[in-house]
């Protein structure tokens, strides 16, 4: 009983700097081992020797782990830690399309690399997708982008191992037809939406676990620190699809009762603030006085052929507002794919794209870049004008447009 507490009480006492100087001890003698052994270092080539699997080595490979992972809890805290833990199956998710889709031998091990295109052809797979699929790995280490080479990926020493050692399995074609392609149609046969419409108990779990969501990521208050709301002086904003973008998909789409809780929530706010008024996003907007107009979580639930549906609808609008009026995307602004130059972290990278995981699979949508923001933004009127982006490198960001009246 003594010795357990012991260990508790030793556990509690645990600090960065008492975990960082117990990492570089092992590393240390790790090094060292490998050395002595007739080992070279590990590295994430291609070609990097496989790691010793003597008693010794495994010895000071799990007290390494031990060390490296409470000094990451430690430093991510629960909220982050308890985020990475809950969302890991989308990585088993996109390791499993690669693996069925046998990615790992369309990338050559003898010259090493294949463009997106290239793979998606052999994969029997759109480009777009294909390229998700990748570069969502590659934050893992598996696959690697080439420097100076847009759109094309190489192997690493992970995704070689999965070319010596594993076959390819064909399963069904992965097409390019969106929503009803996407992995939760093909299980259900049945969109998200119309699915939680059919089963409002699971549209209530839904419901509430967005509402928590919001609270857990603390975007809310990023949203309210990054853009200069004192400019729009005393004028209209207008949330175009409510409170978080995933809620007000579901108030859209599943339940007229959650409208109602939700004004009553509101309630507190003042009556004279806040209402709210049902309105169907891919139809014109009835509100012609807005200094700005907000849409919160709401293109990353949709292709882009919608995106570009619920954009037009608002050209209108923008046109009958004053020219100062401005659209305000709130979504995840991912970093541009084609380019592969580490301007974020590998760990900020592997959120991101994550999450844009989570919408194909889902949804058959995707998060966004600032170009392919742009992209749609033209597609729906040539006017639109993107005039500041606000990054946020592990959340939401914002993308400030306005509607060119000079054009």
């Amino acid at each position: 009983m003594s010795d357990s507490n012991a260990k508790v009480n030793g556990d509690h006492k645990l600090s960065l700097a008492s975990l960082a100087e117990k990492i570089s001890s092992l590393s240390s003698q790790i090094t060292s081992y490998l050395s002595s052994n007739g080992h070279s270092e590990p590295t994430f080539r291609a070609d990097s020797e496989e790691v010793p699997g003597s008693t010794e080595y495994e010895t000071l490979r799990a007290s390494l782990n031990d060390a490296a992972l409470d000094l990451l809890r430690l430093i991510n805290g629960p909220r982050n830690t308890l985020h990475e833990f809950v969302f890991s199956h989308y990585d088993l998710g996109a390791l499993q399309v690669a693996l069925d889709r046998g990615f790992f031998h369309h990338v050559s091990l003898n010259d090493g690399k294949a463009t997106i295109a290239e793979v998606a052809e052999k994969a029997g797979m759109d480009q777009e997708r294909t390229g998700r699929v990748l570069r969502f790995l590659s934050t893992h280490r598996i696959f690697e982008q080439v420097p100076g080479e847009p759109d094309t990926f190489r192997h690493t020493a992970s995704s070689a191992l999965f070319a010596q050692t594993s076959t390819m399995i064909t399963s069904s074609p992965f097409a390019a037809d969106h929503e009803r392609h996407s992995a939760f149609h093909q299980r259900f046969r049945i969109s998200l939406y119309a699915y939680l419409e059919q089963n409002p108990d699971k549209a209530k779990q839904f419901g509430q676990a967005m509402s928590s969501w919001s609270q857990i990521d603390r975007q809310i208050t990023y949203l309210s620190n990054s853009y200069p709301w004192a400019s729009l002086g005393k004028g209209h904003v207008v949330d175009v699809g409510g409170g978080s973008g995933h809620i007000s998909i579901a108030l859209a789409h599943i339940s007229q009762q959650m409208l109602s809780q939700a004004e009553v929530e509101a309630s507190d706010l003042g009556k004279g603030r806040v209402t709210f008024q049902q309105h169907d996003f891919f139809q014109p907007q009835p509100v012609h006085d807005a200094s700005a107009f907000i849409l919160r979580q709401v293109l990353h639930n949709y292709n882009d052929a919608d995106a570009v549906k619920i954009l037009t609808a608002l050209v209108s609008t923008l046109e009958a507002c004053p020219s100062t009026a401005r659209l305000l995307i709130n979504d995840i602004v991912l970093p541009e794919s084609h380019t592969g130059d580490g301007a974020v972290s590998k760990y900020e990278e592997h959120y991101l794209r994550r999450v844009d995981f989570c919408m194909m699979v889902a949804l058959g949508a995707k998060q966004r870049s600032q170009s392919e923001f742009d992209q749609v933004l033209k597609t729906a009127d040539k006017r639109f004008e993107i005039m500041n982006v606000w990054r946020n490198p592990l959340g939401i960001g914002l993308v400030e447009v306005r509607l060119a009246r000079d054009l």
